[in-house]
């Protein structure tokens, strides 16, 4: 029994990290909320960060969630861009009560300042009409990948803007 939960341990982490690897290098032209994209991906939308240049998107494939880190490769004549993923995270569906929190839109603080290149895994709890933080990442846009990072000093209010 202990070896069997010491092998779930090795390869769920395994399995995840190569599930997001065959999204790296994945090119496509920006969508609408709620299209879906020839790889089959629907968009749950997303946001820029702190170089514009760069963004979060949200995603739903088989059954999975994702947070892709792309960049704008070009703009066509009407100004859509293509998009190419750096990175990605992928999770299980999150709980109804649960978001990912992250851009101008987020509400979120990082030691009581804005950080744009924040990304926020938050419970809501609608008794106190508050946040918990579950978990946090920053976009590293020189390293273009995600960096884990301590939920310590991050608030994000459901109220903001």
């Amino acid at each position: 029994m202990k070896l069997l939960l010491l092998l779930l341990l090795i390869t769920l982490p395994t399995a995840a990290v190569s599930q997001a690897k065959k999204y790296i290098g994945y090119e496509h032209k920006g969508v609408t909320y709620g299209a879906m994209l020839p790889n089959g991906a629907k968009d749950l939308g997303g946001g820029l960060l702190s170089d514009e240049n760069y963004g979060v998107s949200r995603f739903s494939k088989d059954g999975k969630f994702m947070l892709w880190l792309e960049k704008i490769t070009v703009r066509d004549a009407g100004g859509i861009p293509s998009w190419k993923v750096k990175d990605a995270l992928i999770f299980s569906k999150p709980k109804s009560n649960q978001e990912f929190l992250f851009s101008h839109s987020s509400g979120c603080r990082q030691n009581g300042e804005e950080n744009l290149d924040l990304i926020v895994q938050a419970e809501f709890l609608p008794k106190t009409k508050t946040y918990k933080i579950i978990n946090a990442w920053r976009a590293n846009i020189k390293n273009e990948r995600f960096e884990k990072i301590s939920n310590k000093g991050i608030v994000c209010r459901p109220d903001a803007p």
